[in-house]
């Protein structure tokens, strides 16, 4: 695969498919953005009590906006979607090997990936395991998603074992900063997210997996770039200047 398959990093997209990157239009959960308030189920749907307050800064207000992308859509099972921007607080490594009484001697379950964060994919508690979207293409079972390399599902011990294996499509060994973890999801029932973008909740693009897996924690007094505020600066015309007049430029 030829990575940077957007020509500007990201571009609008006209289906809505695995692999395709839903950005919250601001109008829809911000309400002093828009024409009236934003729904109060829209916002629980994404664990948002009230709609993100004018009060916190732009950057930190675009971090609570939703990011998320489209892993599984099946016309009758529906959509299911995992947030990319919003981390549970805990790494991979705080999850003890299940089933050892003795904390002080079990082995982490994913040595490898002991200190990657783990992801709240949203409030559907639809599979009781870890889930991941990765750069990995020999990781059995899992589903390539993305025309730039990326891939949904698969066994995390398994992709323990196939990391440092060069001859991959990559060229390289992986390293666990190719591997998103993440826990629940976000569902919803067949043609429901359809209606949700016809109403102009969301903004729907294909975005370079560099963009979606570039590390954004903060390098010391410097805030990284918000996901959600990347994509619309790359998507350019009316999409930066929903993002300019978010942040009031």
């Amino acid at each position: 695969h030829e990575t940077g398959t957007q020509p500007n990093g990201a571009n609008p997209a006209t289906t809505l498919e695995p692999g395709v990157v839903l950005i919250a239009n601001p109008e829809k959960f911000c309400s002093d953005f828009g024409s009236g308030s934003p729904s109060t189920s829209l916002l629980a749907k994404f664990g948002l009590t009230v709609p993100p307050p004018a009060d916190l800064g732009p950057d930190r207000r675009a971090d609570l906006l939703p990011v998320l992308m489209i892993v599984e859509q099946d016309i009758l099972r529906g959509s299911r979607a995992v947030l990319l921007n919003r981390r549970t607080g805990y790494l991979l490594g705080d999850l003890e090997a299940a089933g050892d009484d003795d904390p002080s001697t079990a082995a982490p379950m994913l040595e490898k990936f002991c200190i990657q964060p783990l992801w709240f994919g949203g409030v559907d508690n639809v599979s009781g395991g870890l889930s991941m979207l990765h750069q990995c293409p020999t990781v059995e079972g899992a589903k390539e998603i993305t025309e730039d390399g990326l891939f949904w599902g698969g066994d995390p011990n398994q992709a323990q074992d196939v990391m440092e294996d060069t001859t991959n499509a990559l060229g390289r060994p992986l390293s666990g900063f190719d591997f998103k973890f993440f826990v629940q999801a976000t569902m919803w029932n067949p043609l429901m997210l359809q209606r949700e973008v016809d109403n102009g909740n969301w903004y729907a693009a294909k975005v370079d997996k560099e963009i979606l897996f570039k590390s954004r924690d903060r390098m010391g007094s410097r805030r990284a770039t918000p996901l959600w505020t990347e994509i619309l600066n790359l998507m350019g015309g009316e999409f930066k200047d929903v993002c300019d007049e978010f942040y009031k430029k």
